[in-house]
């Protein structure tokens, strides 16, 4: 009971825990949320942190590092939820990310195609001898009377413009 009575002193001995967290909550709940994404999850993540500053509270040796002592407490317990989280297995979930998965796929594929079509002849013949059709260096060399040295060069810049071209229609992807 003393203990109890200490955390709610008068404010002329100290602040006490009530106020120092009124002070704090709507900070703490913001962090919380940043961490589940879930407004529900937030609350409780605010207050179980809560209870555990307040069993540690007569602990906290210096009342002005209250604001970053909850903070890390609320971290910390954030933390443990999300760890919590990922041992539990949403078997709803399977369902639709093979379709998301398969959504994403077929944007990628006309994406690729796209950057195909805007490749020259000779670049999308050795991109698809090579990886559709398996063509080593050296048969590539032979089939285009090249040096290995010209068809591993063309190769390389070939797929480093693809790379570019892909990278930069993500990003304008879904743009209006």
């Amino acid at each position: 009971m003393k203990r109890l009575k200490a955390l709610f002193k008068s404010p002329a001995s100290g602040p006490t825990f009530e106020t120092l967290i009124k002070n704090e909550q709507e900070k703490l709940y913001k962090i919380a949320f940043s961490y589940v994404k879930n407004e529900q999850d937030a609350l409780d993540v605010v207050q179980e942190a809560i209870i555990n500053a307040y069993k540690s509270f007569p602990k906290l040796e210096n009342p002005q590092y209250f604001s970053t002592w909850m903070t890390r407490i609320l971290i910390n317990t954030a933390i443990n939820e999300l760890r919590r989280r990922k041992k539990i297995t949403f078997l709803d979930l399977e369902k639709h990310e093979t379709a998301i998965k398969e959504t994403h796929l077929s944007i990628h594929k006309l994406d690729l195609a796209e950057v195909l079509e805007r490749l020259k002849p000779e670049q999308r013949s050795l991109l698809m001898m090579r990886f559709t059709y398996g063509y080593s260096i050296k048969e590539m060399a032979q089939i285009f009377e090249k040096p290995e040295g010209t068809i591993k060069s063309q190769l390389h810049r070939t797929l480093a413009q693809v790379k570019a071209e892909l990278e930069e229609g993500g990003e304008k992807y879904g743009e209006a």
